[in-house]
Formats: structure tokens, sequence, C-alpha cells
């Protein structure tokens, strides 16, 4: 076996592990991941990824009459299982790629034809190459990875990684080719410094450090900005919003590709069903360039705290974040707390004012964000939208001035995921400042 340089996996997406002696299938989580099969002696039999755990396990034991005869001795073997749980089928993938590396598990060998798994090479030289190759025709010279049971999604990944950061995967002429006027291919004669920064880039893709890429991407961009590089700064912008998207699960990996503007294809298909799906309810919504989503922490006796996330222009605006640290009650009370974050932040009229706000909760928390806004609008003289998202059912909550309007679109509605992401990373703010205060407090 070829020898790489890239052993290693950092995963900070494995948020959540679950481990059974007895595999209790009504607990398998639904959400992309690996699962992973263990025998008796507690041995790694199997590895495999799924877009849906749930769905893919439950395949191995609803009927295993359906089964071919190697899967039914694998079956036989299983004693308990591992799930971890992932973001999006990218991370899935390269996760099982490295967990089948590491333990070579006995079956993933058996059932499939070790000479049919795929490997993803990245070549020594001067401009080095990427491409997918099957075992036979690994080169000892090149940086390998792999082995990948799905060369379908190996392909795609690879098609999808090209247009964030083009590359050769031939030796180029001194003509520009097809994949140059597609933007997939440096040209002729790419800057060798950003072509090999690109390839590094890509190598910390294909061990799982998406994070840690996103996090470098936007140094450089503010490095950039501060030189006065906004060419190079807008390349940075657009590459983070790429991968942003890529591993938010928004879209099956074999699907990426074929889109030619990842995130903005996705937010203005959000944004566009978002305005149809309300406008009847907030005649003033004809467009939507900020959305702001609170959140309240109060679990536990102190320390409550609420959150203030903010998409803006298409993309999660990091930047425009807020925390506020709750003062004016000792006890849990959702609805005071939402009304005296929103008091606080409508304090500041130098902060953009949101399109539409979306509180985390439902009727008592909708409610109270309502009381509050009409007080304001009356001082401030704008008119706001504001909608909550109730997690049980993941139902959109309206109060009008007559009723209630309760909203469910499909799970699959670019909308709704765009809602839950803004409700999710407003809760996930929230619980992070807390725990910060916790912390500090333990340490003085």
């Amino acid at each position: 076996m070829p020898n790489t340089n890239d052993n290693h996996f950092s995963f900070a997406v494995m948020n959540s592990l679950y481990n059974t002696n007895v595999i209790d299938l009504t607990t398998i989580p639904s959400s992309p991941g690996v699962y992973i099969y263990q025998n008796q002696q507690k041995e790694i039999i199997y590895v495999g990824k799924a877009v849906n755990l749930k769905k893919r396990v439950l395949q191995y034991f609803q009927n295993r009459d359906a089964l071919g005869y190697k899967t039914r001795q694998l079956v036989s073997q299983i004693a308990s299982a591992k799930f971890i749980t992932v973001d999006s089928e990218i991370e899935a993938l390269v996760l099982e790629s490295g967990l089948i590396k590491q333990y070579r598990p006995k079956y993933n060998s058996q059932l499939k034809d070790d000479k049919s798994y795929i490997y993803i090479t990245i070549s020594r030289d001067k401009f080095p190459l990427v491409r997918p190759a099957f075992k036979s025709s690994l080169n000892d010279n090149d940086i390998i990875y792999g082995p990948f049971p799905d060369s379908r999604s190996v392909k795609s990944l690879l098609k999808t990684i090209r247009q964030i950061f083009p590359y050769y995967s031939a030796k180029h002429g001194l003509k520009s080719c097809l994949f140059c006027h597609l933007g997939l291919c440096p040209g002729p004669a790419p800057d060798p410094k950003e072509y090999k920064a690109n390839i590094s880039k890509i190598k910390k893709i294909l061990t799982g450090h998406f994070h840690k890429l996103i996090n470098q991407l936007k140094t450089e961009m503010k490095l950039f900005s501060q030189a006065e590089n906004f060419e190079m700064a807008k390349v940075r912008r657009d590459q983070i919003n790429s991968l942003e998207y890529i591993i938010s699960g928004w879209s099956r990996l074999t699907h990426l590709y074929q889109q030619v503007d990842l995130p903005e294809d996705k937010a203005s298909k959000a944004i566009a069903e978002l305005i149809l799906v309300l406008k009847d309810y907030f005649p003033q919504l004809t467009s939507l360039n900020r959305i702001e989503a609170y959140d309240i922490s109060n679990l536990g006796s102190k320390y409550f705290v609420g959150s203030m996330v903010v998409w803006q222009q298409g993309r999660i605006d990091h930047d425009q974040f807020r925390q506020f640290k709750i003062y004016s009650k000792v006890t849990p009370d959702d609805q005071f707390m939402i009304k005296e974050v929103l008091y606080r932040r409508f304090k500041h009229p130098e902060w953009q004012f949101p399109g539409l706000i979306l509180v985390d909760g439902g009727k008592p928390q909708v409610s109270a964000a309502t009381k509050l806004i009409d007080e304001l609008e009356k001082l401030y003289n704008f008119k706001l939208s504001i909608i909550g998202l109730a997690k049980k059912q993941e139902t959109i909550v309206i109060k009008t001035n007559i009723d209630w309007v309760e909203i469910n679109l499909p799970k699959n509605s670019p909308a709704l995921q765009l809602l839950q992401q803004l409700r999710d990373e407003a809760h996930r703010f929230a619980n992070h400042y807390r725990r910060q205060l916790i912390r500090r407090s333990t340490l003085s």
C-alpha cells in the first residue's frame, strides 16, 4: 500500500457518538454520518457512510432474506454498532475513507472487490495533478487519499472542489482548454505560489479539516482587505461561502457540482420561497436582504443570555452577531427575556434594521416579541415582520391582527432549511455564550 503524509484526521463535526452493546434500531440518528459495526471481540468489521443513518442501517435488519450471502454473514457477526453523525454527505465520505484506512475492516474488502475501490491522488509535480485512480494505477510517488468505496461520490466531490479551488487533472499545454473557459482550470500559466496554496487547501478538505480551512480563508480575506486587494478578498469570500454551503447538507453530493454558484443559488431559492410564503401576512416584505434570528438560553439558576445572529446579502454574517446578558430577570422567563433582548437591540439604530425577525419558539415567544416591536414601530416609524419557528413540528408561527397562522413547509424546502439553519445557529451561539460565563465564574 503506498504511503501518504496525510494520515491524520480531525473532525470537529463528530458531535455525537452513539455506542450500544445491542443495536436499538429506534435510537439510530437520521442525520448524515458513518456507521461502524463491531463483533463480539469489539473488532471493527465494517464501516459505511450514509446520508440518512437510520434508513441505511435498517436496510441490513428489516429484510435479511433480501440480502446477499456475504452481507448476511456480516449481519450475523454484528454485536454492537457506533454511529458518528456529521452535517453533510461530503464529511461522511471523507470520514468513512479515513476509518477504512485506519482499521481495514474485514467485511469492507469482502463485500466489495478491493480493486473497485477508488482513490484520490495528488502528484508531486511543480504543478500537482489531482486525479481519481483505482488501486491498479496508483503511483507510489503520489500523495494518496482513500480508499473510497463510492466512486460516484468521489468524482462528484472532485468536480465540486474544482469549482472552488481550480486544479490540473492532466499536463497542461500552452493554450487555454475547455476547463479554463469554465473556470475549473488555473490556465496555461498560473502563479505557482497561488496554485500550491490551492493544492494545500484541497488536502485539508480531503483530510476532513473543513472548519480549519474556512477559518484560514477568513484570515486571508481579512488580510487582503486590509491591503486593499479587494479582488482577492472577494475570491476568498466566495470560497468561504461555497465551502460553508457544501458542508451545510443542503444538497446531495452527487448534485453539488451541477450548481454553477453554490451558496448564492441556494440562498436565492430560499429567499424567493420565503417571501412567497410570507407576503400575504407581511405586505411590506417585497425583498429580503437581512434576517435576524434570536434565542434565549436560560437553563439553570443563573447566567441567562440571549443571542442575535444575522443573515445578510445571501450568507450568514458572523461579524454582525451579538450576545446579550440578561439583567432584568433572576428566574427563567423566555417571554420577558426576548422582549429585553429586542429592546436592547433596537437601542442601536446604527445597526441595519432587518427585513425579518425570527425567534426560536412558538406562540408565547412570538407574542412577546410582537408586543415589544409594536411599541418600537411607533417610536421609530418602521415596519417589521416577525415569525417564530417551533421545534417540535418545525412550524412557522405568525401573529396577525386577527388570529394566529401556522405554516408547515416540506422538509426539503429551501426556505425552511434557511430558517432552521438560522434558528440552530442562534441556539448554538446563545449556549456558547452562557457556557463561557459559567467557565469564567468557576475560574475566578
